[in-house]
Order: structure tokens, then sequence, then C-alpha cells
């Protein structure tokens, strides 16, 4: 059980670690492109959360030896591509909703992952629930630029 406990944990926090290292990504992708300061305003205090979440989840890997993981490169980089082409002509709606999207599957997964590695520890349960908790507030600020 020990070996299920510690492994379970430390591939919880790995995908920890990938999910808010896009989502870090993502919103300075889309920092920039905001025209309406408020938006831009919420989507700034989401990134320090998600900054200070991160610190977290790299302390909880430290105290495993492990450096964390990266984003799936393909993920990455098709979520970029979306970015830079809706957002050629795009609105802060579009801005939004994507970003909206984004925290969706994100929360998904985050999901998938606490239900797969059920023998993860509550420290490590606990940081994925505040990561979807912080998904699911900016979804929620994000309501009034969707339209």
């Amino acid at each position: 059980m020990a070996y299920e406990n510690e492994h379970d944990t430390l591939k919880l926090l790995r995908e920890c670690d990938a999910g808010i290292k896009m989502g870090i990504s993502s919103l300075d992708d889309m920092i920039s492109k905001a025209a309406d300061p408020e938006l831009e305003t919420a989507l700034k205090q989401s990134k320090q959360e998600h900054i200070s979440l991160r610190a977290e989840t790299e302390k909880q890997l430290s105290r495993l030896r492990d450096k964390g993981k990266s984003p799936n490169p393909m993920a990455k980089t098709m979520s970029a591509a979306k970015t830079s082409i809706t957002m050629q002509t795009g609105t802060d709606k579009d801005a939004a909703r994507l970003i909206s999207n984004g925290c969706d599957k994100g929360i998904d997964s985050l999901n998938k992952y606490l239900d797969k590695y059920h023998y993860a520890d509550e420290k490590s349960k606990q940081l994925t629930r505040d990561i979807i908790s912080a998904e699911q507030k900016l979804i929620t600020e994000l309501d009034r630029f969707r339209g």
C-alpha cells in the first residue's frame, strides 16, 4: 500500500504540474490580447493564483524528489495555434470562451486523475481540488465577458 500511495501521489502531482503549466501559458497568451481592462485584470489575477498553486505543486514534487512534468507538446502547440487563429479577428468574448474551454478541459482531466490515482495522499488530492476550484472560479469570472 505504501508503494501505491507514493506512486499515485507522484503521478497525480505530475499531472497537476503539467496542467497548471499549460494554464499559465494559456493565460499568458491571452492577457496581451484582452481589449477590456477588466478582462485583462481577471486573467492576471487568475495567473497569479495559478503561479501560487504551481509553487505548491513544485514544493510537493520536491518532497518526492521529482521535477514534475511538462505539458503535452502537441496539446500546447494546438492550443497556441487555436488561440492565434481565433484571436486574429477575435473579440474579448472569443478570448473568454477559449480560456473557459481550456478550464473545462483541465477540470475534466484533473477529476479523471483524482479517480485514477485514488491512493494518492490527501495533501496532493487537496491541491488537485484547489486547482479545480481555481479553474471553476475563473470560468465564473469569465461568464460576463462571454455574453
